[in-house]
């Protein structure tokens, strides 16, 4: 897929379950999940349990007590003990270096800074839609350890788009496409701010096709770093107790090579699948390329006609065997959405991490990006936010803005700088854009300096969205006007430039900076929409502490 193109939205809908034992109710028509007051926020202590109580073993690769805790065998304990004589310990090699921490050998690329365009030489402004979020989590695990986001690691419309921005859900076509406009809080007097709101509509659960879910694990030694295995294993575990029992799961791990563990295995067997959690284990080298290929192969050999197959690839986003240039990889797989295989990346744990590689999979893979680090992120992940996004409801989506030269001087998107299409290919219907699940939103933002032409109310642009059907393959185009509005901020405005100033920001953009927008004023911005019951706004302050330590970064001599 061409590297302009969109990260797809391609997601595992999750319900709330215990990860064994007796399988939850389910409705005998639909064979969905109906509610069990036995299930609550508490309900996933199973799963949690993969994480909170993953050990590290002693032998000589660093591999991981595989399993969920299971009770010891006191026969064994009982011969160690009476034994007369002590078991030789045969010589080993030098124990291994300490793992790096959570700032060292992280690898981003900079996407580069929003620039300031001239409405009278480029009128308009087109990009395929982003719902990444991994960004703003990555910045959140920096921050739990006391340090600063990296600037290279900052792509703002990643964090706009973790946050929610209460626009409606379309109930005629399968986008809504929604525009508001004020006053851009800390810019320069005059300025506007605009956001464009997409929405995909809802799909309840019942009514979305089979799923075909081939996970690809990363068992190499660097996921013994901390509990990395620990939290994939809990995600498996959350996934085999949520979705419907026609729907399957297949499991491929990678170290050295690549190893079917399960072959494509329906949700009701569900304690074969637990089964295959329980005996992953660490150790070895990181051959990414044979995990993906082995993977395509099973997601193939099961694939769903008219169904959602999706490639999950778990793992810190390192590859040290076989094909390790991200761009080849990318290119390996690029072409396994025509397939109708997208291919989803979720990245774990800080500390020789490669973010950059995890982010080009998802875009080449018609895909998305995601990153964890706590349980509780797992649950928001699999359990909370994509419950209602697992159905594919429109392709190829893209946005182009375009504004009225007479009204507008100059604007900027802030964000999407990687996701730029020609403006030639908005209505060109070959270009791959990307893909939207149910129930997914999505937000751009533009700032705007008008002419002395304007006027309060004035139409000064048009926003427009094209994409299409996933199934008939008809195209359908909306449009909204964008009204000149110097009027003071809704709360949904103010908290999309709270969230896309601090990013700017923290990643040093010169436009924010020179404007004198500092920590201090954006934290008190967050302290009063926190005041307002915003969500999401108080786990923002924790990026907005003047006391976060910047990475060390290694030198270039």
């Amino acid at each position: 897929m061409k590297k302009t193109m969109l990260a797809v939205l391609l997601v595992v809908g999750l319900g709330a379950t215990a990860c064994s034992g007796d399988p939850e109710p389910r409705d005998p028509d639909t064979g969905t999940k109906t509610a069990d007051p036995g299930q609550t926020a508490e309900g996933h202590e199973d799963a949690r349990r993969y994480f909170e109580d993953y050990e590290e073993a002693a032998d000589e690769d660093g591999a991981a007590v595989g399993g969920a805790p299971s009770a010891v065998d006191s026969s064994q304990g009982e011969s160690a003990a009476d034994a007369s004589e002590p078991m030789p310990v045969p010589p080993g090699p030098m124990p291994p270096g300490p793992p790096p921490g959570p700032g060292e050998d992280n690898e981003f690329t900079d996407v580069g800074d929003t620039r300031w365009v001239a409405a009278q030489e480029s009128p308009q402004s087109t990009f395929a839609l982003d719902v990444d979020t991994g960004s703003y989590r990555v910045a959140q695990a920096q921050a739990t350890e006391g340090l600063a986001p990296e600037p290279d690691s900052i792509r703002v419309e990643e964090w706009v788009n973790s946050f929610a921005y209460a626009d409606s859900s379309p109930e005629q076509t399968a986008l809504g496409l929604q525009v508001e406009t004020g006053a851009a809080p800390r810019a320069e007097d005059g300025t506007a701010l605009v956001r464009v709101g997409i929405s995909a509509q809802d799909v309840a659960d019942e009514d979305r096709p089979p799923a075909n879910i081939t996970f690809v694990i990363d068992t190499s030694g660097s996921m013994d770093i901390r509990e990395r295995l620990g939290l994939v294993k809990s995600s498996l575990a959350l996934l085999a107790e949520s979705l419907n029992e026609d729907d399957t799961i297949a499991i491929v791990t990678y170290g050295d090579d690549a190893e079917p563990v399960l072959e494509p295995t329906k949700v009701a067997d569900r304690d074969t699948i637990i089964g295959a959690i329980d005996d992953l284990t660490s150790g070895g080298s990181t051959n990414m390329e044979a995990g993906l290929r082995m993977g395509y192969e099973q997601a193939r050999e099961a694939h769903v006609e008219d169904g959602i197959n999706v490639v999950v690839l778990a793992s810190d986003g390192v590859a040290n065997v076989g094909m390790t240039d991200g761009d080849a990889l990318a290119d390996e797989i690029a072409g396994a959405g025509e397939e109708g295989i997208h291919l989803v990346t979720v990245g774990y744990g800080m500390g020789n991490y490669n973010d950059t590689l995890m982010e080009s999979l998802a875009n080449q893979g018609d895909g998305f990006y995601a990153y964890l680090d706590t349980f509780e992120e797992a649950e928001q992940l699999f359990v909370e936010d994509l419950t209602q996004t697992l159905t594919v409801v429109a392709r190829d989506a893209k946005s182009q803005v375009e504004f009225d030269p007479e009204l507008v001087e100059s604007y900027r998107l802030i964000g999407y700088q990687n996701r730029a299409l020609e403006d030639d290919e908005f209505r060109d219907d070959t270009v791959d854009a990307g893909e939207l699940g149910a129930g997914h939103r999505v937000s751009a933002l533009y700032e705007l300096i008008p002419t002395d032409g304007v006027t309060d109310g004035a139409a000064v642009g048009e926003a427009r969205l094209r994409w299409a059907d996933p199934e008939s393959g008809e195209t359908t185009e909306v449009n909204a006007p964008i009204t000149w509005s110097q009027d003071e901020p809704s709360q949904t405005l103010r908290l999309a430039a709270l969230v896309a100033d601090s990013a700017e920001l923290l990643k040093g953009n010169s436009i924010v900076t020179e404007r004198g927008t500092t920590l201090e004023e954006l934290r008190t911005e967050a302290e009063s929409l926190a005041a307002e019951d915003v969500d999401g706004v108080e786990e923002l302050l924790g990026l907005l502490d003047a006391d976060l330590e910047l990475s060390e970064q290694p030198s270039d001599d």
